[in-house]
């Protein structure tokens, strides 16, 4: 069985930074028996290491760290804008990804930036009103017009942020780190994409995204907006609950041996906040009965598990693409499974230790936690 008192404490390092890392932001020495991270309400639950864990695992990052995120991805994007102008290239930024979502499950966590070019925009065809749109002044392919704005970031960044350490052999991403910045960024070079339903609405969700591959010369297409307002809506239907079980998988995850997590992060983040938007009903649950979504997700994940028919039909939020479109997948899922039963099952012998009985569902389902 695993052992949720270590896991506890991969959780806390994970969500606040290492004790050590603390004493050192604050000055003091690592040498002090202190640890001056803030206690969270999950920690202080007269309550078993599973079930602090479970809830711990569930919980939202502190804001304050998420906004920390948020202001470096900012802070930097803007940063370039300005620096391409010089260059007479204009662009805008947006964030993207699970800090945006609020599913992230790292205080310190790296943080999406889209850097886009604003004069210029892919079009489906047949346009819908093609008089709202303009010849445009530069003729060139749009993947060499984008290729030409993720050289000029590599150019720009490497030389501003000339103390960090500015990665740009990503494919999709320019990764900056270290030096001043307070959290990992990623800038992700692209151009917009108006598709039918963008043309037809005007609503920002509709509006897709090309990405430059540095490796392969090539744009793909992505729905960040679609994908974030659909994951919005659900979690708002159920209260918050989709983003709990998002980020409970994310955090058992992370907590996998490496032999485990090796395989198991075939798994992309798209690919489990996808298995959390279908359990659909089965998120309903007051928040006094949060345990009652680790049953339900392990009866969600066997579900997948043993039919090939139900798993084969999953896809994405935005509909973009399935989610088991490979062996590996199927094989990641497998782990993730046996991960939340040995969850649920820590859980159930914590509250029944003389049980004969190896698991009872219903005490998942009906146990009471206040937090």
């Amino acid at each position: 069985m695993i052992s949720f008192d270590n896991r506890l404490k991969s959780l806390k390092d994970r969500r606040q930074g290492s004790r050590e890392r603390a004493l050192i932001e604050n000055n003091l020495s690592i040498f002090d028996s202190i640890d001056v991270r803030t206690k969270e309400r999950y920690e202080e639950l007269s309550e078993s290491a599973p079930i602090k864990y479970a809830i711990g695992a569930m919980a939202a990052v502190d804001c304050r760290s998420t906004q920390i995120s948020i202001d470096e991805g900012e802070r930097v994007a803007t940063t370039l804008l300005n620096m391409l102008s010089t260059s007479g290239i204009s662009a805008e930024k947006e964030i993207q990804g699970s800090v945006a979502l609020d599913i992230h499950i790292e205080g310190h966590s790296d943080v999406d930036m889209l850097v886009l070019k604003s004069d210029i925009v892919t079009v489906q065809n047949p346009k819908i009103d093609a008089t709202q749109y303009s010849t445009p002044k530069d003729n060139r392919p749009m993947v060499e017009i984008i290729k030409e704005l993720r050289q000029q970031s590599e150019v720009k960044l490497t030389s501003r942020y000339y103390q960090a350490n500015v990665d740009c052999t990503g494919n999709k991403s320019i990764a900056i780190s270290g030096g001043s910045l307070k959290r990992k960024v990623d800038i992700v070079p692209a151009c917009w994409y108006h598709s039918h339903d963008y043309q037809l609405t005007g609503e920002k969700h509709h509006k897709g995204v090309n990405i430059y591959h540095k490796g392969e010369h090539k744009l793909i297409g992505n729905q960040p907006f679609l994908h974030i307002k659909r994951v919005n809506d659900k979690d708002l239907l159920y209260s918050g609950n989709l983003k709990k079980v998002i980020r409970l998988m994310k955090n058992l995850i992370a907590d996998m041996p490496d032999y485990k997590k090796r395989i198991a992060k075939s798994l992309t983040s798209y690919d489990v906040t996808a298995i959390g938007y279908d359990m659909g009903e089965q998120l309903t649950c007051p928040s006094y009965l949060s345990l009652a979504l680790v049953e339900k997700l392990r009866a969600h994940l066997s579900l997948l598990v043993d039919l090939a028919a139900l798993r084969n039909l999953l896809e994405v939020p935005d509909g973009s693409r399935k989610v088991f479109d490979s062996e590996d997948k199927v094989e990641a899922l497998k782990i993730l499974h046996r991960e939340v039963t040995d969850l649920a099952t820590s859980i159930y012998k914590s509250l029944n230790p003389y049980s004969l009985d190896s698991y009872n569902s219903n005490q998942l389902l009906q146990k009471q936690i206040f937090i």
